[in-house]
């Protein structure tokens, strides 16, 4: 599915994901490679709750850095 951001090179993705918080940039990799979260709590030791919210502020997050990305360029 494309990107609600477009294109955005992979190169340029990667180094915005190091802005991302590393607990919340583990939990979005993870699902980004096609884990489910509770797998993912699983794996990490993780209340399914607490992975479901790493998630959802590392997404946040890094949207937000896409928008400033997308600003500047």
């Amino acid at each position: 599915m494309p990107s609600p951001h477009g294109e955005v090179e992979a190169r340029a993705l990667l180094e915005l994901l190091w802005l991302v918080e590393p607990r919340e940039r583990r939990v979005l990799l993870l699902v980004g490679e096609g884990e489910q979260v509770s797998q993912v709590a699983r794996s990490l030791g993780l209340p399914p709750g607490t992975a479901f919210s790493r998630l959802r502020r590392g997404r946040s997050r890094l949207a937000h850095v896409l928008k400033r990305w997308r600003r500047l360029r």
